[in-house]
C-alpha cells in the first residue's frame, strides 16, 4: 500500500469555498467508508468518491499511487478498529466474566466496533478474494482471543474453541439480522447470555455495574 502523505492538492471545493485546507489522504478514506456502508463496494469507485468530494480524479493521486492502495487503507482501518478493540478487550480481561463483559462492552458501542463497517467488509468479500481472505483471518484472529478468554478460565482447549465459536458467530449472526431490540432489552437478558455461553451465573453485582455504566 502506497499513500502520499505529505502532498498537497488544492480541490476545486476548497477554491469554491475560500477555504485554504486541501484534501488530505484521511479524506479520501472517509468518504470510502461512507461510501463502502451506504452504497457497497461496487461504489468503491475513483470516478464516484471525487465526485461525492467535489474534486477531480487528479486529486486522488495527489495523495495515492492507485485505487489499490486506497482499498488497502480502507482494510487497514477496518483491521485497526474493529478486529484489535475484540482482541484487546479479551487481553484486558484476565477473569471469564471480565472478559465477556469487556468483549459486550465493544459490541455495544459503534465508537469500539463499527458493526456496519465489519458488515459491509464481509458483503464486500463476497466479490474480492483478497479481501475474503482478510475477513477469514480477522475471524480466526478474533475467535482465537475467545477461546483463549475461556481456556485461561479452565475450559478445555477444545471446548474452549467451541464456545468461542458459538459466542462469536452468534454475534455475527445478530449483527446481520434485522432485529429490533433496544440496547436496555439487550442488556436485560445480560444473565441469560452469560449463562447459556459459559455455563456459569454471572455475579449480580458484575451485572449491575455493566448495566449502570451503559445505560447512563
Amino acid at each position: 500500500m502506497v499513500i502520499k502523505h505529505g502532498a498537497r492538492a488544492w480541490t476545486r471545493a476548497d477554491r469554491d469555498a475560500g477555504v485554504g485546507r486541501p484534501l488530505q489522504p484521511y479524506d479520501w478514506i472517509n468518504e470510502a467508508l461512507r461510501m463502502l456502508v451506504s452504497r457497497g463496494a461496487d461504489a468503491l469507485r475513483i470516478t464516484l468518491l471525487a465526485e461525492s468530494l467535489g474534486v477531480s480524479r487528479g486529486s486522488f493521486y495527489w495523495h495515492f499511487d492507485n485505487r489499490d492502495a486506497l482499498l488497502d487503507a480502507l482494510l487497514e482501518h477496518w483491521r485497526a478498529k474493529n478486529t484489535a478493540a475484540l482482541v484487546a478487550a479479551m487481553h484486558d480481561g484476565q477473569l471469564l466474566a471480565d472478559g465477556l463483559l469487556n468483549l459486550l462492552a465493544v459490541w455495544l458501542h459503534v465508537d469500539l466496533f463499527d458493526r456496519k463497517l465489519d458488515s459491509a467488509v464481509r458483503d464486500w468479500g463476497r466479490r474480492s478474494r483478497k479481501v475474503r481472505r482478510a475477513v477469514e483471518t480477522a475471524d480466526e484472529e478474533r475467535v482465537s482471543a475467545i477461546a483463549a478468554l475461556f481456556e485461561r478460565n479452565g475450559f478445555s482447549k477444545k471446548l474452549s474453541l467451541v464456545r468461542a465459536r458459538i459466542l462469536y458467530y452468534t454475534h455475527v449472526g445478530y449483527y446481520a439480522m434485522p432485529l429490533e431490540e433496544t440496547l436496555v432489552e439487550r442488556i436485560g437478558s445480560l444473565e441469560a447470555y452469560y449463562e447459556a455461553f459459559t455455563g456459569r451465573t454471572l455475579n449480580p453485582a458484575l451485572a449491575k455495574a455493566f448495566r449502570d455504566r451503559h445505560l447512563r
